[in-house]
């Protein structure tokens, strides 16, 4: 046995930080959506604020194809 027990693997040990790490990726996770969710304003928001529009846009594609 080495000093520090080296000799193999402990599948216990190896569990728990896989457990943490999912724990710690999943809080994380929770923290930015809950800050994401507070500050969104929705698309119809966001389309006024960027000058944006998805439709306007895929109805000027389609003129734009047609004139070619």
């Amino acid at each position: 046995m080495g000093a520090l027990g080296t000799d193999g693997g402990n599948p216990l040990a190896a569990f728990l930080l896989l457990g943490a790490t999912l724990c710690i990726f999943g809080a994380s996770y929770a923290v930015c959506y809950t800050f994401f969710m507070s500050q969104w304003e929705g698309w119809e928001s966001w389309n006024r604020r960027t000058g944006l529009d998805g439709d306007r846009a895929a109805e000027e594609a389609l003129q734009r194809r047609d004139r070619k």
